[in-house]
């Protein structure tokens, strides 16, 4: 069977190289062919006009090239139901199915699909919970006083000519 890979880090900081030695022992251990493999570093919270790498795998699976796409993790395709939700379903109407290494999940099977509707919501949850932990911790800075954002290229001298032109 042909597949193919895709993998996702979110920063520059992080690296696909084990997801990608994983994923290539999955698929000698099952026989599968590897014909592409699709390597992001982006948020997995980009919609797929911003990841050039999933539209490009969007777009092999449209053409037929693989029969299945294999993952680490169901949250390295998206981080929120509704993206994933349209992702499987474009790929069910294509025929493609899904097979994600770390969740065990493979849509090939009527309990891999249902699965993986349930797995997608609670990476969604934990994608909320994550933001509401950085929205109370930047509350918190900003009472003690912390500043965010560029700091200011103007001086006191130039910001007083300013204020008294």
């Amino acid at each position: 069977m042909n597949v193919a890979i895709f993998v996702r880090v979110s920063s520059l900081q992080q690296t696909t190289e084990n997801q990608r030695l994983e994923l290539y022992e999955v698929c000698e251990r099952n026989d599968w062919t590897i014909v592409e493999e699709y390597n992001e570093t982006v948020s997995g919270t980009k919609g797929e006009d911003e990841r050039d790498e999933l539209k490009r795998m969007l777009t092999d699976a449209s053409r037929k090239r693989f029969q299945k796409l294999v993952v680490w993790s169901v949250d390295r395709l998206g981080r929120n139901m509704r993206h994933l939700v349209t992702v499987l379903s474009q790929m069910k109407d294509l025929n493609v199915d899904l097979y994600s290494y770390k969740q065990g999940i493979d849509t090939s099977t009527t309990m891999g699909s249902s699965f993986f509707y349930m797995v997608g919501i609670f990476a969604e949850l934990e994608n909320n919970m994550r933001r509401e932990r950085q929205i109370v911790g930047i509350r918190r800075a900003l009472d003690n006083g912390a500043k965010f954002g560029r700091k200011s290229k103007l001086n006191d001298v130039t910001i007083s000519a300013i204020s008294s032109m």
